[in-house]
């Protein structure tokens, strides 16, 4: 019983730890994500008034993959499905890690804003 509380302590940090996001000032990167803005046509299409990635959506730490077909579709992985980026969203600015990011609407589940991995897969 000793060593399953261990375990579920140390999952708990570490669930902590990856919760901290981008919203911490503490967190490396912090001016970087809140200076991220939705196109035009992302703001069109969902129908909301703000521009900011970050105010309404966090980073979704997820799988990503281009389109089975080898297009420049983006798709990442959501409760066990590859979902498609929808292409108004799609940014090809580096970000600080040059790794993907991926902003998601806390509230609607709708993505906002994804930047493309100048590194590669």
């Amino acid at each position: 019983m000793k060593a399953f509380d261990r375990v579920l302590s140390t999952f708990g940090f570490l669930l902590l730890a990856f919760r901290a996001d981008a919203h911490d000032p503490s967190m490396a990167h912090h001016e970087w994500y809140n200076r991220q803005e939705m196109s035009s046509a992302a703001q069109l299409r969902l129908g909301v008034p703000w521009k900011s990635c970050c105010d309404n959506g966090d980073v979704f730490k997820t799988r990503f993959r281009v389109g089975d077909d080898r297009s420049d579709q983006w798709q990442y992985l959501k409760d066990g499905q590859w979902r498609t980026v929808p292409p108004d969203i799609i940014k090809e600015e580096d970000t600080p890690d040059h790794l993907p990011v991926l902003f998601i609407n806390k509230s609607t589940g709708d993505e906002l804003c994804f930047f493309v991995p100048k590194g590669g897969l």
